[in-house]
């Protein structure tokens, strides 16, 4: 009697299941990111569900083809606030040595401006230049092989440091975090669910190994460049003769200055790897447009702020300004959201019970 009451649609979905795979099971096989079922109802089978999920949300819409989503992605908070953490603990490996060694840094620092101070006594203005040019290579030469040891020092504790399966874990994170919220767009706003892993192939792996790969060379980076930075401060200052306290403080706001660099590239690389994902989702189900969303927030920036709620297609990425050109998330730290606005006559999406649509 329950089955006079089903529309014709997914009656219609239950014959073609009943009739091309007996007893509902899929011998489901992962080729270039797509499930594809074989047995008796091939292709076939493939292209009349297609139509028919189509019909039923189409008729569920109230006849309408194109669905604005009813549900915003969010951006992996999550995610970014796991790659802060680990750069303040790979951060932090700087920090002790630094610490470590300012002890050193002051004496040496101390140690020339005595021998100059005492040159500046001799009667002989030669004597005096040449003792003091020498006092300053000595100085300078002493710091140098300061420097070096604290840079072999640092690589060897950045090398215990398992930066490289850090952000694997991050990477992760943010993937699992961007099926899911893409799950969610689905289902609140089609009313079906969709196979989380089927977004797990080795199109996703390759490209969240190339995302590891290129953010382990940035963070690498980052105390390196501090540690000639800070090298850079100590000679200039000791050559113009400020004092340690000076001396040592400006050290100290490099080292802020570095780490609150580090902490940017976690923001900005979080974003990137979200809307990476974010794109090949929606372009794979057939989505070509979606609506600008900005996070809503003071930190928004006014170009990305004009652009809320405006639709753009994923061929042609808006002017974020400056001549630049980008979808969201993908603009330096951006935290804005793509709303996909789905074509339901074009919609290519992996169902649940293991059919996948494959409509292009």
């Amino acid at each position: 009697m329950q089955a006079l009451f089903l529309c014709p649609v997914v009656l219609l979905i239950a014959v073609l299941r009943g009739f091309f795979v007996p007893d509902n099971k899929f011998n489901v096989n992962y080729q270039n990111n797509k499930f594809e079922p074989y047995g008796e109802g091939g292709r076939l089978e493939n292209s009349m569900y297609l139509e028919a999920i189509r019909k039923d949300i189409i008729q569920r819409n109230k006849g309408k083809t194109l669905i604005e989503a009813r549900y915003i992605p969010k951006y992996p908070d999550s995610a970014e606030r796991e790659y802060f953490r680990m750069v303040n603990k790979y951060m932090e490996i700087e920090k002790d040595i630094l610490i470590k060694y300012i002890p050193e840094i002051k004496r040496i620092l101390s140690q020339g401006t005595v021998s100059y101070n005492m040159d500046a006594k001799n009667d002989n203005d030669r004597r005096r230049e040449e003792q003091r040019r020498e006092n300053i290579d000595t100085t300078l030469l002493t710091l140098g092989d300061l420097f070096r040891r604290m840079q072999w020092e640092m690589n060897n504790a950045f090398g215990l440091f398992h930066l490289r399966k850090e952000l694997e874990s991050i990477a992760n994170l943010n993937h699992k975090m961007t099926v899911k919220e893409w799950k969610k767009v689905i289902g609140k706003t089609l009313g079906v669910n969709i196979l989380e892993d089927y977004y797990s192939g080795s199109f996703y792996k390759e490209m969240l190994e190339k995302w590891v790969s290129k953010n382990v060379d940035l963070i690498k980076t980052v105390p390196k460049e501090s540690l000639g930075k800070i090298k850079h401060l100590v000679y200039q200052n000791f050559m113009d003769g400020r004092t340690n306290t000076d001396i040592i403080k400006e050290l100290q706001d490099q080292y802020g200055v570095d780490k609150r660099h580090a902490r940017l590239i976690a923001r900005d690389q979080t974003g990137k790897l979200n809307a990476q994902i974010t794109e090949h989702q929606q372009r794979d189900a057939g989505i070509m447009e979606y609506m600008w969303r900005d996070s809503r927030d003071g930190r928004v920036r006014d170009k990305h702020r004009k652009l809320h709620g405006h639709v753009f297609s994923w061929d042609h990425p808006p002017d974020v300004g400056n001549r630049r050109h980008c979808h969201p998330g993908q603009d330096y730290q951006c935290r804005c959201r793509a709303a996909p606005i789905f074509d339901v006559s074009k919609l290519d999406i992996p169902v649940i019970d293991g059919i996948t649509i494959t409509g292009r």
